[in-house]
């Protein structure tokens, strides 16, 4: 098996899983424009909040695998400082003192609505707008993550055959293979 040092590996491993997150991110825009998922739908919170979930993964790993926030693209930065501070304060966790309006009106709320006796509870939640921006940042950042990582890929791998199977990158310091068997 090809050797490789920690560093190396835990580069790849952080690049790599950035890479498919954001790739699920891109896929998940596809699907809510594609099935119209707006305000309303049954699943539109539950689709948001994987969106931003997904989408902030990669900066919210411990610091030897987060991906730097330099890599975001000068022209999508408010794009993804409000996705992240959404996620961190509406979707990941629910701050009573997060995020607010702009005449300083929380925006995480419970509603209650009362109908002919009846109580019934909801989520108050700020929702995105433009999916199609947040897709093509997912985007931009699959292919410089993608870029990254196979170029440490390439570094080991390209002149060698590797026999059909199952493997999972090997993150344990005290093993040097850059593979190993997986264990799923």
């Amino acid at each position: 098996m090809i050797k490789a040092p920690y560093k190396d590996r835990i580069e790849f491993w952080k690049f790599q899983n950035a890479s498919i997150t954001f790739s699920e991110t891109m896929q998940l825009c596809d699907l809510i424009v594609k099935q119209e998922v707006i305000s309303g739908h049954p699943l539109h919170t539950s689709l948001m909040t994987a969106l931003h979930i997904l989408y902030g993964r990669p900066f919210k790993q411990r610091p030897e695998v987060r991906i730097s926030e330099d890599i975001v693209p000068i022209n999508y930065k408010d794009t993804h400082g409000a996705l992240i501070s959404m996620r961190d304060t509406i979707y990941a966790h629910t701050d009573v003192g997060g995020l607010k309006t702009t005449n300083d009106s929380p925006l995480n709320k419970v509603g209650v609505f009362i109908s002919g006796g009846s109580a019934r509870f909801a989520l108050a939640m700020a929702f995105p707008r433009d999916i199609q921006k947040i897709r093509e940042l997912a985007e931009a950042l699959q292919q410089k993550t993608w870029y990254h990582a196979e170029k440490i890929w390439k570094r080991y791998f390209k002149t060698t055959y590797l026999e059909d199977g199952s493997y999972e990158v090997n993150i344990s310091k005290a093993d040097d293979s850059f593979l190993k068997p997986s264990s799923w």
